[in-house]
């Protein structure tokens, strides 16, 4: 087995080596992945409905009638800031209630400082209510108006 030891000229080398290369990555510009996130999630609400007659839902539901007074969900609502100095175009939201996941996108021109509040009707809608909090609700990614894009580091590629 090999063993090697730095004298003391080396450490104080090596040492101002790490320094440097500290000090030039603190420098360097931050790339479009490693930004902070460019949209922040005010709130998001599971909607819900309680059945006291057949298709008392916003939108029309097929199928069979809803059985009277049960609760049942009835969409989602997102409110988020924009937090870039950027326009985005999209926002790719993960949602997950109970057993069910979903990605949700939203699509518009969202300007910087934007307060932006959406209802999705045909995503968790129908199903038995659990309470207004999804278990998670978090942003997967951001496509920016001129054409770049921000991915959590935290999401999984698809």
């Amino acid at each position: 087995m090999t063993m090697f030891a730095l004298r003391a000229p080396e450490l104080v080398r090596f040492g101002l080596a790490a320094s440097v290369a500290a000090a030039l990555l603190a420098a360097a510009p931050p790339s479009a992945n490693a930004q902070s996130t460019p949209i922040t999630v005010r709130s998001c609400t599971i909607l819900s409905y309680s059945a006291s007659s057949p298709h008392e839902f916003f939108y029309l539901q097929s199928g069979p009638p809803s059985q009277s007074n049960r609760t049942y969900t009835d969409g989602l609502k997102i409110t988020y800031v924009n937090t870039s100095n950027k326009v985005i175009s999209r926002v790719g939201f993960q949602v997950t209630y109970g057993m069910h996941s979903e990605r949700v996108i939203d699509a518009g021109t969202i300007s910087p400082g934007a307060v932006i509040e959406r209802t999705f009707g045909d995503d968790f809608s129908g199903g038995p209510y659990l309470g207004s909090t999804p278990s998670e609700c978090r942003v997967r990614g951001v496509r920016y108006k001129d054409g770049t894009v921000w991915r959590n580091p935290a999401t999984p590629a698809p």
